[in-house]
Protein backbone atom coordinates (compact mmCIF):
# COMPACT_ATOMS: atom_id res chain seq x y z
CA UNK A 1 0.00 0.00 0.00
CA UNK A 2 1.35 3.02 -1.20
CA UNK A 3 0.79 6.27 1.45
CA UNK A 4 2.97 9.31 -0.31
CA UNK A 5 3.00 12.14 1.49
CA UNK A 6 0.82 11.48 4.18
CA UNK A 7 4.00 9.73 5.86
CA UNK A 8 5.87 13.02 5.63
CA UNK A 9 9.08 12.57 7.93
CA UNK A 10 8.76 13.56 11.36
CA UNK A 11 10.65 17.10 11.76
CA UNK A 12 14.48 16.82 13.79
CA UNK A 13 13.00 18.37 17.36
CA UNK A 14 15.49 19.43 19.95
CA UNK A 15 14.77 21.12 23.21
CA UNK A 16 16.89 23.82 24.12
CA UNK A 17 16.91 25.33 27.17
CA UNK A 18 19.04 28.63 27.96
CA UNK A 19 20.87 29.07 31.03
CA UNK A 20 23.16 31.17 32.24
CA UNK A 21 26.58 30.80 31.94
CA UNK A 22 26.23 27.28 29.84
CA UNK A 23 28.25 27.04 27.06
CA UNK A 24 27.61 26.69 23.60
CA UNK A 25 26.38 23.12 22.56
CA UNK A 26 26.03 21.82 19.03
CA UNK A 27 23.47 20.32 17.09
CA UNK A 28 24.13 18.19 13.97
CA UNK A 29 21.08 17.69 11.32
CA UNK A 30 21.53 16.84 7.69
CA UNK A 31 20.62 19.35 4.93
CA UNK A 32 16.73 18.86 4.21
CA UNK A 33 15.46 17.99 7.47
CA UNK A 34 12.61 19.86 8.84
CA UNK A 35 14.13 21.03 12.51
CA UNK A 36 12.33 21.84 15.40
CA UNK A 37 14.46 23.80 17.88
CA UNK A 38 12.02 24.26 20.88
CA UNK A 39 13.51 27.21 23.51
CA UNK A 40 13.32 27.44 26.84
CA UNK A 41 15.02 30.07 29.34
CA UNK A 42 14.98 31.64 32.83
CA UNK A 43 14.86 35.05 31.57
CA UNK A 44 14.03 36.77 28.34
CA UNK A 45 16.32 36.62 25.54
CA UNK A 46 16.08 37.54 21.89
CA UNK A 47 17.39 34.67 19.77
CA UNK A 48 19.01 34.84 16.31
CA UNK A 49 19.84 31.71 14.13
CA UNK A 50 22.58 33.17 11.50
CA UNK A 51 22.58 31.94 7.93
CA UNK A 52 18.70 31.14 8.72
CA UNK A 53 18.45 34.95 9.37
CA UNK A 54 15.44 33.31 12.49
CA UNK A 55 14.66 35.59 14.86
CA UNK A 56 12.83 34.66 17.90
CA UNK A 57 11.68 36.72 21.29
CA UNK A 58 11.73 34.03 24.20
CA UNK A 59 10.13 34.63 27.67
CA UNK A 60 10.59 32.67 30.81
CA UNK A 61 7.63 30.25 31.23
CA UNK A 62 6.78 30.24 27.94
CA UNK A 63 8.38 28.42 25.17
CA UNK A 64 9.38 29.06 21.56
CA UNK A 65 9.93 27.24 18.74
CA UNK A 66 11.74 28.25 15.68
CA UNK A 67 11.17 25.51 13.04
CA UNK A 68 12.31 25.56 9.53
CA UNK A 69 13.79 23.56 6.46
CA UNK A 70 17.56 23.19 6.95
CA UNK A 71 18.48 24.14 3.28
CA UNK A 72 21.86 25.26 3.44
CA UNK A 73 24.99 23.53 4.46
CA UNK A 74 27.15 24.66 7.13
CA UNK A 75 27.62 25.55 10.73
CA UNK A 76 25.90 28.60 11.85
CA UNK A 77 25.70 30.12 15.52
CA UNK A 78 22.40 31.22 17.31
CA UNK A 79 23.08 33.91 19.45
CA UNK A 80 21.88 36.40 21.77
CA UNK A 81 20.56 39.79 20.54
CA UNK A 82 19.97 42.65 22.83
CA UNK A 83 21.54 45.19 25.24
CA UNK A 84 24.39 44.81 27.75
CA UNK A 85 27.00 41.99 27.77
CA UNK A 86 25.16 39.39 26.89
CA UNK A 87 24.72 41.07 22.84
CA UNK A 88 26.24 38.73 20.77
CA UNK A 89 27.03 35.96 23.19
CA UNK A 90 26.84 32.33 21.21
CA UNK A 91 24.39 29.76 22.83
CA UNK A 92 24.23 27.14 20.30
CA UNK A 93 25.98 26.10 16.94
CA UNK A 94 23.22 24.34 14.12
CA UNK A 95 25.58 22.10 12.05
CA UNK A 96 24.01 21.40 8.73
CA UNK A 97 25.55 18.03 6.69
CA UNK A 98 25.12 17.55 3.07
Amino acid sequence: MWLGAALAAEPRAFDVAIKAGEPARTLRVKRGDDVELRWSSDRRIQLHLHGYDIERAVEPQAPTVMAFKASIAGRFPVSEHGHGARHGRTVLYLEVHP
